[in-house]
């Protein structure tokens, strides 16, 4: 069979593509796709092009010749019969002596398609839109969960309230439910929170991993082929000083110089972009490790730094009362066993707890600092002796009372307005490190100089055995605490 027979049907076509449009040099559209058929309330075969859509971009007045010569450049087509927009390119077909008009809506909110009668299977598969759209789709869905969740966690928390004032009538005769509870709630907190973090983070990543690395094996072929191109351009320079006008006329309309040296910076940026992306996608799933419920012997270092990319967003948010500096003081240490996933839970509190101390001056809050005042966050770690790793995460932020310093690893106790905290945060932080970890946690703050939370945790739980030396009285201390804290009800 000859291929230069094959192509499609006008019928094909127009499901292939339903949002084309193919115009004759009278400025008729002589075909068109399914669904911009279907969203005109007109008739759009043999109707004028200008009577339905209007050029935004290029800035250019609709005239066949003109158009046909912008086949390289991105074309945004206002709809005149509802509010979207259009986003393609031309293509000239010369057989036919007609234009393709190859385009997409262009939104940025799934919420935007039911107005103007679009509806997700209307896009066509390779349509990168539709990709996008599903991660936008699947973005507000993972908020309506969390959502969800936070109604169902103020539901538990009103029912904690209700509880306790039958508590102060029937202490005696409630006090094992309360106890009971308690321990249940804090348990299935965490899990849920664990699990809904770590499937949407594993999701998100597996979405972004597999174009991110279609598109970076492509761009160092991309690259080899501009390169070659530049070469034979730069070689016919050479051979042929003086070309024809109309060639030199073209190398000026398109500014042949700028393009031959802005073409390889912009693959090279192109190449850090995707870089970039493949970075994030890594530390995404190492922050989620949902295939790391069990021990393993990792790098805290990795579960810290894609820690520190994951809570990037709230840096950023804050960045207009000033800029945090993460000093990052890393030791020599070994691989450590632990649990991955909850040990990130742990750095994923305290760090997020830090950006809030170091930003409590910012307008609204009851603590204003100085002009030259330089927020820091401090992340130290270190080998100790006995086996142990310590890992120090300060803050120079306004500090914590000695009053408050005694129960900051209580259940449900917050000093956050409401609304804004649970109070769960370092009491499971607390948990994970010495009931799964047989480690210690304590915290070190001074008023208006700032707090410092200290982790130990020994390298391998296999090895770790509880004596009576003063390296371990620090341990059972806490062990006792952790239990206490579970079976005394309420917090006053």
């Amino acid at each position: 069979m000859n291929n230069e027979q094959l192509s499609l049907s006008p019928k094909l076509f127009a499901k292939a593509f339903p949002f084309h449009m193919i115009l004759n040099r009278e400025q008729d559209i002589v075909q068109a796709g399914e669904v911009l058929q279907r969203i005109t309330p007109e008739a759009l075969i043999n109707s004028k092009f200008e009577k339905h859509f209007q050029i935004n971009r290029p800035s250019v007045t609709f005239d066949f010749e003109t158009v046909k010569k912008k086949t390289r450049s991105l074309f945004i087509l206002q709809f005149l019969h509802k509010d979207i927009q259009f986003k393609g390119q031309v293509m000239y077909q010369e057989e036919q002596d007609v234009l393709f008009f190859l385009v997409s809506p262009w939104i940025t909110d799934v919420a935007s398609l039911s107005p103007i009668d679009i509806k997700m299977k209307d896009f066509a598969i390779h349509d990168p839109i539709a990709d996008f759209l599903f991660l936008l789709q699947a973005k507000n869905t993972a908020l309506n969960d969390a959502e969800n969740l936070a109604a169902e966690l103020k539901k538990t928390l009103k029912m904690k309230e209700d509880l306790t004032q039958v508590a102060l009538r029937q202490r005696a005769k409630l006090e094992k439910s309360l106890r009971y509870l308690q321990e249940t709630q804090t348990q299935l907190i965490h899990a849920e929170k664990m699990s809904s973090l770590g499937l949407l983070v594993a999701g998100v990543a597996h979405e972004i991993n597999n174009p991110i690395t279609f598109i970076s094996s492509n761009l160092n072929h991309v690259a080899e082929y501009m390169h070659d191109l530049i070469e034979l351009i730069q070689l016919y320079q050479k051979s042929y000083e003086q070309p024809s006008p109309l060639i030199k006329y073209c190398m000026e309309k398109i500014d042949l110089d700028f393009l031959l040296s802005d073409i390889p910076k912009m693959i090279n940026s192109l190449k850090n972009g995707a870089g970039r992306i493949s970075q994030i996608v890594l530390s995404l799933r190492n922050f989620s490790r949902l295939d790391e419920s069990d021990r393993k012997c990792v790098d805290i270092h990795e579960g810290i730094d894609s820690t520190l990319l994951i809570l990037g967003s709230k840096l950023k948010e804050n960045s207009q009362f000033g800029i945090t500096e993460i000093i990052k003081n890393y030791g020599d240490i070994p691989l450590l066993e632990c649990y991955p996933g909850q040990l990130n839970q742990v750095f994923m509190n305290i760090i997020s707890n830090a950006i809030d101390a170091v930003y409590s001056d910012r307008p609204g809050s009851s603590s204003v600092k100085s002009e030259d005042y330089r927020r820091q966050i401090t992340i130290t770690t270190e080998t100790l002796k006995n086996n142990y790793v310590s890992i120090r995460i300060a803050d120079n932020g306004p500090g914590i009372a000695d009053s408050v310093k005694t129960r900051v690893f209580d259940p449900f106790f917050t000093t956050k307005p409401v609304g804004q905290g649970t109070g769960l945060g370092l009491s499971i932080s607390h948990q994970i490190i010495v009931e799964k970890h047989n480690g210690t946690i304590s915290c070190n703050s001074e008023i208006g100089k700032g707090t410092e939370f200290t982790i130990k945790i020994p390298v391998s739980l296999e090895k770790q055995e509880i004596n009576e030396s003063s390296e371990n009285t620090e341990l059972i201390s806490q062990k006792k605490y952790s239990s206490l804290y579970l079976t005394s009800g309420v917090a006053e």
